[in-house]
């Protein structure tokens, strides 16, 4: 069967990147041909994304923490192609995709010519109005009154648990989303706001990367010329005083030094973004992981590390309340920094033969229910 995959825009993002790449992966398993629709902003919703960077550099200057100028359209396309070389080369070599495109007319027309039999929305936060390119376009507005291709939502997220549709989005998505023939969410409260909201039954699943095991993962690294780091390793996308703390603690109380294998900022228009393969490989080498992010928090998962994750309720909280709450670690995840709090965090041992069984009833359920959705197509 061959399948569409709409998700955010691939780019520099190691989460986003993963969860496509482990999405194909499962579908190539199950002996379809997936491709994945490489949807990306347009050059006014650049602008405003521009804009919106600025006035957020602007407010970092007034607080007294600067921040250096970077994003990509602020250097030049040659410099811009080294720093992300490494990152284009994973997604060039990992995942099938469709040249970029910048509107819906390039999206439709896709669409006109691949025959594709099926559809799958997700993961990511796709359905994240402030993120994503087009809202209507994860709500497959330009399939509205197509009947031959099946329509699935995948751990479909909206990153939050508070509703951030307009009103004019959410009357235009409520109807959308009744030509849906399957509905999964990443989030267990996105199952009460697709039901609450767009009045649609939706089941929780794992996000995509939890349906591979840490061979899969390992087979990327392996053979690489990556360096053997020991100690914790951390990887923080939005620094504060009080992850600061956390990280020292845990420095000081197993005598560990600190790696990451991440960009720094004070060197990014310079140096490259550390590849894909060893931002894996960091979390598999560590003997402690500190992190707030989700996909950060997932992988330390898969590797049966010992955790903490960092709340970022900026970018969304409640997938990490959803995902560990259900395997039993939801106190791993923390909003602030008590000191013995964090200092039980980091001596207490994790029952890992608990996390995996339950887990793999996660991912069981998870697998079926994509399974048995495109299963359905081939009996139409």
């Amino acid at each position: 069967m061959k399948i569409a995959i709409l998700t955010q825009p691939l780019h520099i993002n190691y989460g986003g990147n993963l969860q496509n790449f482990a999405l194909q992966k499962v579908l190539k398993d199950m002996g379809h041909e997936p491709v994945t629709i490489d949807r990306h902003h347009t050059i006014k919703l650049r602008a405003k994304l521009k804009l919106g960077y600025i006035k957020g550099l602007v407010l970092h200057y007034l607080k007294g923490v600067p921040k250096p100028l970077w994003r990509s359209y602020f250097i030049s396309k040659k410099q811009q192609n080294y720093i992300q070389e490494d990152i284009v080369e994973f997604i060039t070599s990992h995942i099938n995709k469709t040249p970029r495109l910048y509107s819906d007319e390039e999206v439709e027309a896709v669409f006109e010519q691949q025959n594709f039999d099926s559809v799958i929305v997700g993961s990511d936060q796709c359905w994240r109005p402030m993120y994503s390119p087009n809202i209507y376009t994860y709500f497959l507005d330009f399939l509205e009154n197509n009947e031959t291709i099946k329509k699935i939502a995948y751990a479909a997220s909206f990153g939050t648990d508070s509703w951030e549709y307009s009103k004019e989005q959410e009357t235009r998505c409520q109807a959308l989303i009744q030509q849906f023939d399957l509905i999964t969410v990443r989030e267990k409260s996105a199952v009460n706001l697709v039901k609450d909201n767009f009045n649609k039954e939706a089941g929780f699943v794992l996000d995509p990367t939890l349906l591979l095991s840490k061979d899969d993962y390992s087979e990327l690294f392996d053979g690489k010329d990556l360096p053997n780091n020991k100690g914790i390793y951390t990887y923080i996308l939005d620094n504060n005083d009080w992850k600061d703390k956390v990280v020292e603690t845990a420095k000081t109380t197993l005598g560990l030094p600190q790696f990451s294998n991440q960009h720094n900022e004070q060197h990014a228009n310079t140096k490259k973004i550390p590849s894909i393969e060893g931002w894996i490989k960091g979390i598999a080498d560590a003997d402690f992981v500190i992190t707030d992010s989700f996909h950060g928090t997932v992988f330390s998962i898969i590797y049966n590390k010992p955790f903490i994750s960092l709340a970022n309720v900026g970018r969304g909280a409640s997938r990490f309340q959803s995902l560990l709450g259900e395997i039993g670690l939801l106190d791993r995840l923390v909003d602030k920094y008590d000191q013995q709090e964090i200092l039980r965090l980091i001596l207490e041992h994790i029952e890992t033969s608990d996390v995996i069984d339950k887990l793999n009833k996660l991912k069981i359920k998870s697998l079926n229910l994509l399974k048995i959705s495109l299963q359905l197509e081939n009996d139409n």
